[in-house]
């Protein structure tokens, strides 16, 4: 998987892969020396969670962090959104919605698996209870229909920005939305860094 992926997103003109590993420490080190713009980041490692290790990088570095895993539950995305992720993709998605994830994680814009906000959508459908502490006296009407829309809006592949404008909601609101707080619903590793270029040039690979 690690280096299908690898060779694949190698191919785009404008990502270069700086490196790669199989264990979260190794992954932090590696980050510390090259200080990527991108990490794709697997949940399940051997050494350490996914998640920990985002919080990490979040925390400790300015990398922009793309989950790339097989985990569909809802929990999963909303505990990788708490910890800082910047997109959540699966390991089925193509190549090339891989490396647009990548480039709108860099531009500081959200991209969750189209499949994943199909899923959620029908999770909300059938979790109505609202946390009244969600509740936010600035929203109109319903927030349930509004997390309905942002949700809509992000599986277009529209960003945070792009979403908040549309909606006349601040970018903060979204991203809450997004990481569906408020709603009570009832391997191999990765780590892969990346670098974007604003030019087109051919793609080096550091090993």
């Amino acid at each position: 998987m690690l280096l299908g992926i690898k060779g694949a997103i190698s191919q785009s003109p404008d990502i270069e892969v700086t490196g790669d590993a199989t264990t979260g420490k190794l992954g932090f080190q590696l980050i510390e020396q090259t200080n990527p713009d991108v990490v794709l980041v697997d949940l399940l490692l051997p050494d350490m969670s996914g998640l920990e290790l985002t919080s990490s990088i979040k925390r400790k570095t300015n990398s922009k962090v793309v989950i790339f895993t097989n985990q569909t539950h809802s929990d999963f995305i909303k505990s990788a959104f708490r910890h800082g992720a910047d997109s959540y993709m699966l390991k089925s998605a193509d190549v090339e919605l891989i490396e647009l994830a990548i480039k709108r994680a860099y531009f500081d814009e959200c991209l969750l698996d189209p499949k994943l906000a199909k899923k959620l959508l029908k999770n909300l459908d059938k979790n109505r209870y609202i946390d009244p502490s969600f509740a936010d006296k600035n929203l109109l009407d319903s927030p349930t229909e509004r997390q309905i829309q942002v949700l809509r809006l992000l599986a277009q592949g529209l960003g945070f920005e792009q979403i908040a404008k549309e909606m006349f909601l601040s970018v903060s609101t979204v991203k809450r939305f997004e990481s569906m707080e408020g709603i009570i619903p009832r391997t191999s590793q990765l780590n892969l860094y990346v670098r974007i270029s604003t030019h087109t040039a051919s793609d080096i690979l550091k090993d």
